[in-house]
């Protein structure tokens, strides 16, 4: 089985950026050319620096006569071919092969959250305050012995407000501490 396989920049002014590559795809242009597939940062890479291809679970990398080189352990090179964990510096920027990470499996939540990394940002964030406003809801019921309006002051908020927050709650005000 072929794993994907991408460049990481560990070194340089994109430092952190990856790359996915493609095997079976052409070769893809590394350079500062806005045209090249993987477009740097790096002032001293030339416009068509050098040329990365996929080949099973190895990456060929082929400098086009660059000005400033592709280095492979500080020894210039015309093409190399490297395997996961293998760095090639092109200019100034220094460029790791690595395996596509794997998606995790989303784990059973301990306390009953169900927000799974793979949600954007803001339905996470809605998900975990949805929990949150519920479980605290439940809980000053709890303490309040179900009343509503005692636990609504405790809270500082309206009934109705407290209420709105635990939806499957259906519970009224008690008529006598309105």
């Amino acid at each position: 089985m072929t794993r994907h396989l991408r460049l990481l920049a560990t070194d340089g002014p994109d430092r952190g950026r990856t790359w996915d590559l493609g095997e079976g795809d052409d070769e893809a242009i590394v350079g500062s050319h806005i045209d090249c597939v993987i477009v740097l940062a790096d002032d001293a890479v030339s416009g068509r620096h050098a040329a990365v291809r996929v080949e099973g679970e190895r990456v060929v990398v082929r400098d086009l006569g660059s000005r400033n080189g592709t280095f492979y352990d500080n020894v210039r090179i015309s093409e190399r071919t490297l395997g996961i964990g293998d760095s090639v510096r092109v200019a100034r920027t220094t460029l790791r092969v690595e395996p596509d990470p794997e998606p995790l499996d989303a784990r059973p939540s301990k306390d009953g959250i169900g927000v799974h990394s793979d949600l954007p940002y803001d339905q996470a964030r809605v998900a975990v305050l949805r929990e949150f406003e519920h479980r605290y809801v439940v809980d000053l019921l709890a303490r309040f012995r179900g009343d509503v309006n005692a636990a609504a002051r405790a809270a500082g908020l309206t009934p109705k407000h407290l209420l709105a927050l635990a939806p499957e709650q259906r519970l009224a005000p008690r008529r006598d501490e309105d």
